[in-house]
């Protein structure tokens, strides 16, 4: 069993060149994990917020509680989620799901003010990828089944892997010579690198975007 399930497609792109090898790495293969929490710098209240759980596909980056307002003996809070987007909303002290966290903020010695925040930190856990073959095919176009470039972490024939696989670190990287590449002609390529499990015969999307191919290397067009 592999941690094919787990795994959350994300968006990068690449600019390659006919003169060279290609030689690249993928952004870390990985779930949400905890960051950490910070409370605010300026809070009055003394309470904490506790971190219980973080759903594999929570926006990574900063997450934002805030205290909004304290009537009837309750103190309100909101969650936004790092684009400032509201999550959820909810009272100090009782359970809190918003975005992905679960949390529960509670009070201290002094209490919480309209204002005191938490920054709740959503980073990038790596999966171990062990058992997962790897493959990319870039298309001619969008509405193509024309494969311009291709690539993969393993061979039924046994051929030398075009990519690099890691394990527990959830690595991932390109290594395509130059010869190959010269093969392929000059222009914006649409690719999809997926993850399958040969046991069970599943296959995911992994990594989705656009290979910009040049006859040199080159940061512009």
């Amino acid at each position: 069993m592999t941690n094919l399930t787990l795994i959350q497609p994300q968006a990068v792109n690449f600019r390659t060149a006919q003169s060279v090898d290609w030689l690249d790495s993928f952004p870390i293969i990985g779930r949400a994990g905890a960051g950490g929490v910070v409370p605010g710098t300026g809070n009055v209240g003394t309470g904490s917020l506790v971190l219980s759980g973080v759903a594999a596909g929570t926006q990574r980056g900063a997450h934002v509680c805030t205290v909004t307002g304290i009537k009837g003996g309750q103190t309100y809070l909101s969650v936004a989620d790092p684009d400032g987007d509201v999550t959820g909303q909810g009272v100090v002290g009782l359970p809190l799901t918003a975005g992905g966290l679960a949390l529960t903020v509670n009070q201290g010695a002094t209490p919480f003010s309209v204002g005191d925040t938490f920054a709740v930190g959503v980073l990038t856990v790596p999966l171990d990828i062990t058992g997962i073959v790897f493959r990319l095919a870039a298309m001619l176009n969008t509405g193509s089944r024309t494969i311009v470039l291709a690539a993969a972490s393993a061979y039924d024939d046994g051929s030398v892997p075009t990519m690099g696989a890691g394990t527990v670190d959830g690595a991932l990287g390109m290594q395509l010579r130059q010869a190959a590449m010269a093969r392929c002609a000059v222009g914006d390529f649409p690719y999809a690198v997926t993850g399958t499990d040969p046991d069970t015969g599943l296959t995911v999307p992994v990594f989705l975007g656009t290979i910009r191919h040049r006859t040199i290397p080159s940061f512009k067009d």
